[in-house]
């Protein structure tokens, strides 16, 4: 009698549990499955306002253009970008109907703001477009400040109802051990005859929870049966297809469906580590398309898309039946594949499949109206003679297929030969910059700032330049791409910073007051390392620090993360002043002006060259010149080369230039000869 109720005890207790633990869990199904949606919406009008600003750029640079044709085609996909932008914000409302109606408030008066804004610097009155421009990008900024507050709080909810989900399974664990400890201490020779039919599942059922509460994707799954025990593995199956699909989400291309970049380093490094067999080796092609920047930028990014898809379905359908696709970013795709050395020659194999993709991928393709001609640079590498890591082995692939392109695209390129060649002479720059830091061969040249209304020197921009012990007198272009490749941007640039700081000090001691300007590239904000020489070269001097503008690229501008403009902000705390480099060639300029610590913005000298021949360059800077007298900002024009370019500039209010209309840039010795020239003929064009 005993037994049997100890029994009954068990098989009571653990229905109830079981039951309990299936509810919870189809309860945990849908609370998922609904933020899964609620993501999905957000994602959706995210991607949709992007398109709808997009389109909204190419229509006002076609109404600046005057091209009817072009802009009744850019006003049409702003429409159908806008019909998008309310189809996903009805379906944002049925979970956050504030945050929608905020985004539909924000949106209401757009289209009449931005045709202000266009017909106010069309007919030349910047002082009406600046506050209708300001306005338009509040409302935009609201719309993201809305969804990012949209998405964190859905994240938050995820990350609660998952820590919920861990309690409850720990407690479910500790309940069912205590009911089988209870069954075990009234069971005997009856108990183990009975127990023995369930204790195999049970113990497969709750090693599958352990494994759940510590987070574990990879679960051993009790059978399917139509006990409880079957219904729990029915769950617990459930929860590993969830699980699975955000791991697929973070391995896997949402536009292609192909795997991302993470994907293919884990996978070939997976299989560079386990080997291959003696006579086969790991190959990679390396696909760059040729021509995809000319359709983004004619038919737009959905075009762009399509074309994209395109391109990895015909490799996909030319590539060996074993080989695996990823796309590695942008418009460059890698197939990774195990080659059998059967002959004398296996290169000969690998270019025979090289050549029938580009046949194939040469095939017209027509999208909408058009009819496009795809191309593709290959580049070719193989273990282990390119590589015996996934990252040597990926960027050999990578440097052949740029080397492809450089030799006329539409062409494939192993990972030597020619190639050898140029890696080669990349390695002997690299250990040439190292050499030249050591030897002091590079040295800060000036080129002047004037200050054209009151005729002073007003400081000056540093650049650098290299003393090659064979080639002469080199620029940056011949060397700071391959500093940047290698690591070495941070040496020059703190060479950069430290001579600069050394030559105000000098002049700070013979009472010329100049300002430097010297440029911070990507590289040296995102190591992190800058703050550290910053502070100690302003510990040093705190004066020199206070005469020094950094000039940021929009490469830099663009990263919008919050460790970049931490990172701006304590620069700035330690006492330098932050300026924009090549103001106006970004989509978004003028909305990090808001966002990020600026002080100065350098008009690009594309707009000034064309002064005096283009209305819209006038327009446009006349529009900058206005936006930052109301945000108080610095304005310096690079690029000045004609006596009618610095007039224009001076009648719209730019004081301050640069160019070789006044200097290229110069040694330090001759730089102040220069400006004491300057003065005396300036003063003596005033008397």
């Amino acid at each position: 009698m005993g037994l049997s109720l100890g029994l009954l005890a068990i098989f009571g207790g653990s229905s109830l549990l079981l039951g309990y633990l299936i509810e919870r869990n189809q309860s945990e199904q849908r609370t998922q499955q609904e933020q899964y949606r609620r993501f999905e919406i957000i994602d959706a009008i995210q991607r949709a306002m992007a398109q709808y600003r997009h389109t909204g750029g190419e229509l006002n640079s076609a109404i600046m253009q005057k091209k009817p044709d072009l802009e009744r085609q850019a006003r049409g996909a702003w429409e159908d970008a806008r019909k998008e932008v309310d189809v996903q914000l009805i379906r944002m409302a049925s979970f956050d109907s504030s945050g929608a109606q905020i985004i539909e408030s924000a949106l209401q008066g757009t289209p009449e703001y931005s045709e202000q804004v266009m017909n106010a610097v069309a007919a030349g009155k910047q002082d009406e477009a600046a506050p209708l421009l300001a306005e338009l990008y509040r409302r935009f900024n609201l719309i993201e400040e809305s969804l990012r507050s949209a998405s964190l709080r859905e994240r938050t909810l995820a990350e609660r109802s998952l820590v919920e989900a861990r309690e409850r399974a720990a407690l479910a664990i500790h309940v069912a051990v205590a009911m089988i400890l209870f069954g075990g201490s009234a069971g005997t020779l009856l108990v183990l005859i009975v127990v023995r039919s369930i204790i195999t599942p049970l113990r497969i059922t709750t090693n599958a929870i352990r494994q759940v509460n510590a987070g574990e994707l990879e679960i051993d799954l009790p059978p399917i049966s139509g006990d409880e025990f079957g219904q729990m593995a029915l769950a617990l199956r459930q929860f590993r297809d969830g699980a699975e699909k955000l791991r697929r989400l973070a391995y896997q291309d949402t536009l292609t469906g192909l795997g991302n970049r993470a994907r293919l380093r884990e996978a070939l490094q997976t299989a560079l580590e386990h080997g291959v067999g003696e006579h086969t080796r790991q190959v990679l092609f390396y696909f760059d398309l040729d021509n995809f920047r000319s359709v983004n930028d004619r038919l737009g990014h959905k075009a762009g898309d399509a074309y994209l898809c395109e391109a990895a379905t015909r490799l996909r359908r030319f590539l060996p039946a074993d080989a695996e696709l990823y796309r590695y970013g942008g418009d460059k795709f890698i197939a990774a594949l195990e080659d059998r050395i059967m002959t004398a020659n296996p290169d000969l194999r690998l270019r025979e499949t090289a050549d029938c993709i580009l046949r194939g991928v040469a095939e017209p393709y027509r999208l909408g109206n058009h009819l496009l001609h795809m191309s593709v640079s290959i580049g070719i590498a193989a273990s282990p003679e390119d590589g015996v890591t996934a990252e040597q082995l990926i960027s050999s692939a990578e440097a052949a297929g740029h080397a492809a392109k450089r030799s006329g695209r539409n062409n494939a390129r192993f990972a030597g030969g020619q190639l050898t060649g140029f890696l080669r002479r990349q390695l002997v720059l690299v250990e040439e910059i190292r050499r030249g830091l050591e030897r002091s061969e590079f040295e800060i040249f000036y080129q002047p700032i004037i200050d054209v209304a009151s005729h002073q020197v007003i400081g000056a921009e540093a650049l650098l330049r290299w003393h090659h012990p064979e080639r002469g007198l080199l620029l940056p272009g011949e060397f700071i791409q391959v500093a940047e490749d290698e690591g070495l941007i941070g040496e020059l640039g703190g060479h950069c910073l430290r001579g600069a700081h050394a030559q105000l000090r000098r002049w700070g001691e013979r009472g010329l007051p100049f300002r430097l300007s010297v440029n911070l590239s990507a590289r040296q904000l995102q190591d992190g390392k800058v703050l550290q020489l910053l502070s100690e070269l302003r510990d040093e001097n705190a004066a020199a620090s206070a005469l020094i503008d950094l000039e940021l690229t929009e490469s830099v501008l663009f990263d919008s993360s919050e460790q970049i403009r931490k990172t701006l902000e304590e620069i700035r705390r330690l006492g330098y002043h932050l300026g924009m480099d090549d103001f106006g060639t970004g989509y978004s300029s003028f909305a990090y002006l808001r966002r990020l610590p600026i002080d100065k913005i350098k008009i690009d000298r594309q707009f000034v060259v064309d002064l005096g021949t283009s209305r819209q360059s006038e327009a446009i800077i006349s529009a900058m010149l206005a936006l930052a007298r109301k945000l108080d900002l610095e304005v310096v024009a690079e690029g000045v080369e004609t006596p009618g370019q610095m007039r224009l500039l001076l009648s719209q209010g730019c004081r301050l230039q640069q160019g070789f209309l006044y200097s290229a840039a110069l040694p330090v010795a001759e730089f102040e000869r220069w400006v004491v020239a300057y003065v005396h003929d300036a003063a003596a064009a005033v008397t």
